[in-house]
């Protein structure tokens, strides 16, 4: 996914590509990336600077983060990249106010756009923070560990409550 910025001409680059899952390293064992990446969309140079706008889709196989178990999720992200080219600079502020744009700002050298960090990037930030196989999992039994999704266990539905917050829930249950 690498594009010479000397083939983006004035009406812009359209491009429509299928990069291999390998390319992308997830770094994460509770998402492996199941298929390949799908990426369409559209560079425009606007002096030296490079706008990417486009669309991404892809699927990954992700961990259920109450029940633990490995369920597929689909990705599909709108990609919007800002390249700039790299100038080194020796003066450093001391301190830099980011703006919007620069959250989606990138750097290109040697007149060529490298559009691998951006996709990666988008597609590990398209997943939630808690990531659920249903919106209402029931998750593991936290005294035998069983799928509640899955069977039903004999275990005490009745959560103990911690020793520190007994008066807490003395005082609840006169509220009753």
């Amino acid at each position: 996914m690498i594009f010479d910025i000397e083939e983006i001409y004035e009406e812009g680059l359209n491009f429509d590509v299928l990069e291999p899952k390998e390319r992308f390293n997830m770094d994460s064992p509770d998402c492996v990336l199941t298929e390949d990446v799908k990426i369409q969309g559209k560079l425009e140079k606007s002096g030296q600077e490079i706008l990417c706008q486009g669309s991404l889709e892809t699927g990954l196989s992700a961990t259920c983060t109450r029940c633990l178990g490995d369920f597929s999720f689909a990705v599909k992200a709108k990609l919007s990249v800002h390249f700039i080219p790299r100038v080194e600079n020796d003066k450093l502020a001391d301190e830099i106010e980011l703006t919007g744009l620069d959250v989606e700002q990138e750097f290109y050298e040697e007149g060529r756009v490298d559009l691998s960090h951006p996709v990666r990037d988008l597609i590990l930030l398209s997943l939630p923070q808690v990531i659920l196989c249903l919106e209402n999992c029931a998750g593991l039994c936290p005294q035998c560990g069983i799928n509640l999704n899955e069977n039903k266990c004999g275990c005490k539905s009745e959560e103990s409550c911690d020793p520190r917050l007994a008066v807490l829930q003395q005082l609840k249950d006169k509220l009753k």
